[in-house]
């Protein structure tokens, strides 16, 4: 079986299993190398959908066929690298759909670079605060399925306080949306008899009949980007299943779009740089630094100031 051909006839985008390309898609921003056999550049949810209906019909067949979705590649634990299908999203999902200045929201697709949502953004004087150290060079759909954080995290948070919404492509082949839902639109879902209705049917039984268990669970630190997120989900009031997508890497579902909430820039920035004879000692400036509520806090050993000084 050619599963290049035969993907090529089920999707609009490109499909490409040339070596010079499979090599560069065997790279992330970590020290792993995996070789995929395949790479697809779908044009839209519709051929991810179409990817996901393939793969399940063969995958009693070819147990090992798998899709891994990819956005800049800048993640550093090689989340991004498979030895079956990458699907990249940067070449065709790449739209800022909607900007709400008003309202404080942008709807964006998951190949969208960061640098440009942040361009338009600062237009209107917002931000989307939770971005990494790599925000020049890495896309959403990263940002969301890693629950990125950075240098502004020791304020706002992590990415997860700012999605408000997701799009994703489950195992059924079917696109879904997920929100914050009130208990009754809650139980509305669940009476859906169909795949949506099943996820919501399941997971409402698993957090709510180990409620204290999970919520004891939750680790108690100011940043976590470990997935799965199972203890945001449920508060006695609200189910928010975009909560367990955010951090999953692309494990649970391919994300097609994401509602993220801005904040407004601040008007005025400032910086207070402090030298240290001894780097140990940097644990009891941080102590005595933490109480005023800094922006950002970055410490740097001396061999990494002189690198970044030439």
């Amino acid at each position: 079986m050619d599963i290049a051909q035969e993907i090529r006839g089920i999707v609009r985008g490109e499909v490409t299993s040339r070596e010079e390309d499979l090599q560069h898609y065997s790279r992330d921003a970590s020290l792993f190398r995996v070789t995929p056999s395949l790479v697809v550049f779908p044009r839209d949810a519709a051929d991810i959908k179409a990817l996901v209906h393939f793969v399940a019909a063969h995958k009693r067949r070819m147990p090992s066929l798998s899709l891994t979705a990819r956005a800049a590649g800048t993640d550093m634990t090689g989340g991004p690298l498979s030895d079956s299908i990458v699907v990249d999203t940067t070449k065709y999902l790449h739209h800022l759909k909607e900007l709400n200045a008003e309202k404080k929201y942008v709807v964006v697709e998951p190949g969208l670079p960061y640098r440009e949502m942040e361009r338009e953004t600062l237009k209107h004087h917002l931000i989307f605060p939770s971005y990494p150290a790599s925000k020049n060079l890495c896309a959403l759909g990263g940002i969301v399925n890693n629950n990125s954080g950075g240098e502004r995290s020791l304020v706002y948070g992590k990415t997860e306080d700012y999605v408000e919404s997701v799009n994703m492509v489950l195992a059924d082949g079917n696109e879904y949306q997920f929100a914050k839902l009130s208990r009754r639109e809650l139980e509305k879902k669940m009476r859906q008899q169909n795949f949506e209705g099943k996820v919501y049917r399941e997971m409402f039984q698993l957090v709510e009949e180990h409620y204290e268990e999970v919520k004891r669970a939750r680790p108690n630190v100011s940043k976590n980007s470990t997935g799965y997120n199972i203890w945001s989900v449920w508060d006695g009031e609200h189910f928010d299943l975009s909560k367990i997508f955010v951090g999953a890497q692309g494990t649970l579902g391919i994300m097609t779009e994401a509602r993220l909430r801005l904040v407004p820039t601040r008007p005025y920035r400032g910086m207070l740089v402090v030298f240290l004879n001894d780097f140990r000692n940097v644990g009891e400036v941080v102590t005595a630094v933490l109480p005023h509520k800094p922006a950002a806090f970055e410490s740097f050993d001396d061999h990494t100031l002189r690198l970044a000084l030439k």
